[in-house]
């Protein structure tokens, strides 16, 4: 099987909320204006977590998303921004309780982990610098394989933060890439790679990398010709397909 765009496209617009209708309708050129505010952004401009709570992982990630979707001049964009440079800790790094953070964690401190990569990702993705002492504290929690500490959000969020900081084909992030393509498991899904491949499409990685190819490949290849049950995951995979296939 694989995703039939116009089927899956008709299907979001018949079945979503406001928000899933404008990325559809943009997603098909139709002329759109301001984007309603996503439902899980919060008056202040942060990202729910899974928990629902604020949590600058999910905003990072979040930032990400309206990046691919060229929504970075929007309402929910700047207030997102201003957000999470206030949420900055005193060390210049980002906090989020270990269970705001999306999948398996390998570690208790993959919180902190997950929520700077992310923070990292999504402010440079806009052209706002994140710091160095950000990218120090992620330095010290990269290992030899180039997984980082929390296991695979956090890598594939440190991979993206990496590229977009360093320069393309950088080293850390290369390791993470490779890291990331060698240790898919049977317990990774269709959301495990569709927030890979936001990180990665906002970081600016093409689409030729094998990591890319690989999860681009996966995803499309899962899903029903009308996409998942999950119309936001269905929505999701169709930009990202436009992203990198566009």
């Amino acid at each position: 099987m694989t995703l039939d765009v116009e089927l899956a496209l008709e299907r979001v617009l018949a079945e979503g909320d406001e928000w899933q209708s404008w990325l559809a309708l943009r997603l098909s050129h139709e002329q759109v204006g301001e984007p309603p505010t996503p439902p899980s952004q919060d008056p202040a401009g942060a990202f729910l977590g899974p928990r629902g709570r604020a949590s600058p992982g999910a905003t990072g990630e979040a930032l990400c998303h309206l990046k691919i979707v060229r929504a970075q001049e929007s309402g929910p964009a700047a207030i997102a921004l201003d957000w999470l440079e206030e949420a900055r800790t005193p060390a210049g790094a980002w906090l989020d309780a270990p269970e705001e953070v999306p999948g398996l964690l390998d570690s208790y401190g993959g919180g902190k982990v997950w929520a700077t990569a992310s923070a990292v990702c999504g402010l440079a993705s806009h052209g706002r610098g994140p710091g160095p002492r950000a990218m120090d504290l992620l330095r010290a929690e990269a290992d030899l394989d180039g997984h980082f500490t929390g296991g695979p959000y956090p890598t594939f969020a440190a991979a993206g933060a990496w590229w977009l900081t360093e320069g393309p084909r950088t080293e850390t992030a290369e390791w993470a890439l490779r890291w990331v393509r060698e240790a898919t498991d049977e317990s990774w899904g269709p959301w495990e790679r569709a927030t890979a491949l936001t990180f990665w499409a906002a970081a600016g990685i093409p689409a030729e990398h094998p990591s890319v190819d690989l999860f681009l490949d996966q995803l499309k290849e899962e899903a029903l010709p009308a996409g998942w049950p999950d119309l936001a995951l269905t929505l999701r995979s169709l930009e990202l397909s436009a992203t990198f296939e566009g």
